[in-house]
């Protein structure tokens, strides 16, 4: 995810600066004088940029819902932390009845839960980030595309960070 996220910054940042550059010019000539390839031009190069933020979007949301939805493992007897003293009849004491019955989560676990948050606050961050960018970049482009940052945002928000 990690990857994914810094990958979404940096097409960002190329997006930022193409939609900030006149639409006919020139990003890369040909190298070569005699090659039959046609430069690519800022319009070109924006759609391209766009193209593959919105990808990463769309792999980055997607990858965080299926790992907020990977199933919690199922905890027998055995993973379940009770003190040798809690076997022992003693006054009972509600409170540490509880604790006593619940099971312990592994580190991973916690990790994934607490990473869970952090990853989608900064997916969301990105996505934010890049709402006015894309906006600005359909009149480099020229024509109207769907944009799919509120969609993969509501969903972010409403399915994967918090869920009810």
């Amino acid at each position: 995810m990690g990857t994914l996220l810094e990958l979404g910054n940096c097409t960002l940042d190329i997006l930022q600066d193409l939609v900030g550059k006149p639409t006919n010019q020139l990003v890369a000539s040909s190298l070569q004088p005699e090659s039959n390839e046609q430069p690519l031009e800022v319009r070109q190069a924006t759609l391209i940029a766009r193209q593959t933020l919105e990808a990463v979007f769309v792999y980055g949301v997607t990858q965080l819902a299926m790992w907020v939805s990977k199933p919690e493992p199922e905890i027998s007897s055995g993973d379940v932390d009770i003190d040798d003293q809690a076997m022992e009849p003693q006054k009972s004491d509600p409170a540490r009845d509880r604790r006593a019955a619940m099971p312990s989560l592994t580190l991973a676990d916690r990790l994934r839960m607490g990473m869970t948050g952090e990853i989608g606050a900064d997916l969301q961050a990105l996505l934010t980030k890049a709402k006015p960018i894309i906006a600005k970049s359909e009149a480099v482009v020229g024509t109207k595309v769907v944009d799919l940052t509120q969609v993969l945002s509501n969903f972010l928000r409403e399915r994967v960070v918090t869920p009810t």
